[in-house]
């Protein structure tokens, strides 16, 4: 016999839809200093140089700060979010 599907729990996030949100291509940087681990998110850009030529550099979006603790937990929700993204096999609904 199978056991019951446990329903989600729900996390109430205030100023949720307020948030920033930030698109990232890179990250370039990653350390730690004591119990606090940083992330420097970074956005590939392309300027022009000329009228026929562009350049790429990356351009830092945001720097995260956080804890072991709080690094784990967003590696388990980026790897869900990874395991939802996969294609599935057979045909598109």
């Amino acid at each position: 016999m199978s056991e019951p599907t446990k329903a989600p729990e729900f996390i109430h996030v205030d100023r949720l839809l307020e948030a920033p949100v930030i698109y990232f291509d890179a990250v370039p940087t990653a350390g730690f200093r004591g119990p606090v681990l940083s992330v420097t998110l970074a956005l590939i850009v392309g300027d022009m140089v000329s009228k026929t030529n562009t350049e790429t550099h990356m351009l830092a979006v945001g720097n995260l700060r956080m804890t072991a603790e709080a690094a784990e937990q967003l590696r388990g929700v980026l790897g869900k979010a990874l395991l939802a993204a996969q294609p599935t096999p057979g045909p598109s609904n």
